[in-house]
């Protein structure tokens, strides 16, 4: 990607000067409102509250740089929340109701909303009032195949991850108990199996591995296919020398069910993987009953490190590779993120100023607006050092007591998903702990790799993605109960092909035709 936010020092340039809007400096930081004199222009946005934006404020209104967006676009943002675990419904109920904000910040079937008549096609948009977009999108082409829809049609203003780091979780494991029973970290399925027994064995712990159904994902968890892609496959479509597959209909997934109920009949998983919810997972990870869990490099080992490190000052956790069959292989699948992250905002059909909303969004693309997005306020939040933006300590030693996570949530939107594009800069320092600077560099090691393996941003037809929904829906479903009824044992291993009979009932050809064709349409664009 041609682009850094590390070199366009022109930026410090243009902010001691003063200047909003110079030839001599790259973007376009203008006002996006109406005319001196007018009022500011009333823009609605539908968007999920952010957990660590939740615990210090009632409104994404109430963010810094929010305030500050509003100010240097001459507008007057109102953000509409749905209630936390009914957001899917209260989307629904919006859309069938056609009582529409002005905007929306979605991940999901661009096509659909479009062809429904909920949103708008933004490409003329884009070109004539987002000229910092544009410009991203002309250098980087691959980010614009990613965005376009086969036809062409741009649907929302992107939420872009271009930087170095696109994989952000993966599995940690309690490095003090390697040290104490000399094991080294494990990097086959064979040597983790070692190291469960041990901590089974000589540490006692409840979970030696530790998976389960945090908010938002299934049964399998994010641990259990984790291993399964060690056998090369994953728990979904993917492809396979460059042809969509769907993993669980494969021989490499009954190899893998075989491997995770040997796990579980000798007690190296958790036995309660299946009814897991954040609070036992939590639960299990700081009373040291867990030896290995998925979780995330900023706010999950953040948080576990230092409270396990409260009650045993010698617990440590540290990054483990994704796993592997054979000894010198490179893992295939690490969680890697595409450069667009298919999240963004689309404006409504009910939008009546859509082209200051265009501008205002355009804005955090701009390079002002990217360091507000990401940096927040400058001597507030972030001071520049040698021309690096350094957080303050109202950020990484915040007087309130508030984290890390919560206080740039606070004061600014950059550890989760927004219109504009990540700074590297942030994941530099929202990494504190030189644990989590190690574990960003190994979860990068092969990240590349997934490119070869992962679907991209593909677009289905109205058609297509009502039909293969369906499908999918029911799949799931079942892939998920079976999946815990063979781990526990409870449905024997030889009804693998049974297994297999029923999904294909269930017409999974169909399913991964239709992910052929969006995938074969995404490689002509």
């Amino acid at each position: 990607m041609k682009r850094s936010w590390r070199k366009r020092l022109t930026i410090g340039i243009c902010l001691m000067m003063g200047i909003t809007a110079l030839a001599g400096c790259s973007g376009d930081n203008g006002s996006a409102g109406k005319a001196e004199g007018d009022g500011p222009t009333p823009i609605s946005i539908w968007m999920s509250m952010n957990t660590n934006a939740s615990i210090t404020l009632k409104s994404m209104n109430e963010i810094t740089a929010i305030k500050e967006w509003e100010k240097k676009t001459n507008t007057k943002i109102e953000f509409q929340h749905p209630a936390v675990g009914a957001e899917t419904e209260q989307f629904n109920v919006m859309i069938a109701s056609n009582q529409l904000p002005d905007a929306m910040f979605v991940n999901g079937d661009y096509a659909k909303l479009f062809n429904d008549g909920i949103i708008i096609r933004l490409n003329e948009l884009i070109d004539e009032y987002a000229p910092n977009l544009k410009k991203i999108l002309e250098e980087n082409p691959e980010v614009a195949k990613q965005l376009k829809a086969d036809n062409g049609d741009i649907y929302a203003i992107p939420h872009l991850r271009l930087g170095e780091y696109k994989t952000f979780g993966g599995t940690f494991i309690r490095q003090d108990w390697l040290d104490e029973l000399k094991l080294e970290k494990p990097e086959t399925i064979e040597e983790w199996e070692t190291v469960l027994k041990a901590f089974k064995e000589k540490k006692g712990v409840a979970a030696p591995l530790l998976f389960g159904a945090p908010p938002k994902m299934t049964t399998m968890g994010p641990a259990a296919p984790t291993y399964l892609e060690a056998y090369g496959i994953t728990n979904n479509t993917f492809m396979k020398d460059g042809k969509v597959v769907y993993g669980p209909i494969e021989p490499e997934y009954k190899e893998f069910l075989t491997m995770f109920h040997r796990w579980y009949e000798e007690g190296l998983i958790d036995p309660d993987f299946a009814t897991n919810d954040q609070k036992t997972y939590d639960a299990k990870i700081l009373s040291s009953q867990a030896g290995a869990f998925f979780t995330f490099i900023g706010g999950g080992v953040g948080r576990y490190l230092p409270a396990l490190q409260e009650t045993d000052p010698n617990a440590n956790l540290t990054a483990v590779q994704y796993p592997v069959l054979k000894k010198g292989d490179e893992p295939m699948f690490t969680g890697r993120s595409w450069e667009w992250s298919s999240s963004g905002v689309v404006i409504t059909n009910s939008n009546k100023h859509p082209e200051e909303t265009v501008k205002a969004l355009d804005y955090f693309f701009s390079e002002e607006g990217h360091m507000l997005k990401n940096f927040g306020v400058e001597g507030l939040t972030y001071t520049m050092k040698d021309g690096y933006p350094t957080y303050t300590d109202e950020i990484l030693k915040n007087p309130d007591g508030l984290s890390v996570a919560q206080a740039m949530a606070k004061h600014f939107i950059a550890n989760y998903p927004f219109v504009g594009e990540d700074d590297d800069r942030y994941n530099e320092q929202y990494y504190q702990l030189q644990q989590q600077k190690d574990a960003a560099v190994l979860f990068s090691k092969y990240s590349e790799n997934t490119l070869k393996v992962g679907l991209p941003p593909t677009s289905l037809t109205t058609e297509e993605s009502s039909e293969y929904s369906k499908i999918m829906s029911d799949i799931g479903t079942y892939r998920d109960e079976m999946f815990v009824k063979f781990v526990i044992g409870v449905e024997p291993i030889e009804n693998f092909d049974k297994f297999v009979d029923q999904i294909n009932k269930f017409n999974v050809k169909r399913a991964i035709e239709i992910q052929q064709a969006a995938l074969d349409r995404f490689n002509a664009r």
